[in-house]
């Protein structure tokens, strides 16, 4: 099936772009909304260059309203998570983000008609317990407060997305969906750039140009990511396809160990016992769930 190795280069994709997004929210840009800019644009520009290539083929204009919402929920969510993360410490944010599948999972049962057995249902299970063991330190003590409730407003805009993609792939192909959806962000662009376009310009003069051009092929590489899963959702459920995305904890943990130990000063992951011990717990989950979703 070819949507779950679709769904997993997506993941391991996204994993290399979350790890340098950390090192460059941590090293140069302090300011989280600047990723969310330059990703529209890298996005906008993806989407002309498919129109340019096929031209504009014909959606109703419920489905192209549908996809500009899609568009701006996804910006949404990247703006909220970006918030989130720069309120409370990345490694406490980033684990809530794999309750996307859960959310996912409700509104593609309610909305496409996604109902599956009870195996595969343990397999989602499975693979997002497996996600957040892996992603979590201190065993997930995370308190109520703002910062949860940015990430919850992520997910939900996050699984809103995924959730109007899968339905305008019935209609469309993943060229035509990926464009327009990426065309949508506009929607939210524009407020964005118009309340933050110093910040980015600040950047610009205090770091030059090299810094933009960096967080640009990041943000290339991570709309690489997301074509490979709408290719993956134009074939599969999206609660199965979001679901085996999580995989991506496990891509991230692996490629910081490895920067650990040989760029200790890039970036350092926790490598103790009882860490380690956590991390293959999760490592099985989510074995078993790619097996039982499979």
């Amino acid at each position: 099936m070819s949507w779950i190795l679709f769904s997993i280069l997506a993941a391991f994709i996204w994993a290399i772009v979350n790890t340098v997004d950390k090192y460059v929210l941590t090293k140069w840009v302090k300011e989280p909304i600047i990723p969310v800019m330059i990703m529209g644009i890298v996005g906008l520009i993806a989407s002309f260059i498919i129109f340019l290539v096929q031209g504009f083929p014909y959606l109703s204009p419920i489905n192209i309203a549908l996809a500009f919402i899609a568009g701006i929920f996804y910006i949404l969510a990247n703006s909220f998570y970006f918030r989130a993360a720069k309120l409370e410490e990345i490694s406490r944010v980033a684990p809530l983000f794999n309750l996307a599948p859960i959310f996912v999972l409700i509104l593609a049962a309610i909305f496409l008609g996604e109902i599956f057995s009870p195996i595969k249902y343990l397999g989602i299970f499975s693979l997002v317990m497996g996600a957040i063991l892996i992603s979590s330190k201190n065993y997930l003590k995370f308190s109520f407060k703002k910062p949860f409730w940015l990430m919850m407003a992520s997910v939900i805009s996050f699984a809103i997305t995924l959730v109007i993609t899968k339905y305008l792939l019935n209609s469309a192909d993943y060229w035509t969906i990926f464009a327009y959806i990426r065309l949508g962000t506009i929607g939210a662009l524009i407020p964005i750039f118009y309340f933050h376009f110093g910040k980015l310009a600040s950047i610009v003069k205090e770091h030059g140009k090299k810094i933009v051009g960096l967080i640009s092929i990041n943000e290339t590489l991570n709309i690489f990511g997301i074509l490979l899963f709408t290719i993956a959702a134009a074939s599969g459920y999206i609660t199965l396809v979001e679901s085996l995305a999580s995989a991506e904890s496990f891509f991230l943990l692996l490629i910081t160990i490895i920067i650990s130990i040989f760029y200790p000063k890039v970036l350092r992951e926790d490598i103790k016992k009882s860490t380690v011990l956590l991390k293959f717990i999760a490592l099985i989950l989510i074995f078993i769930g790619v097996v039982l979703i499979s």
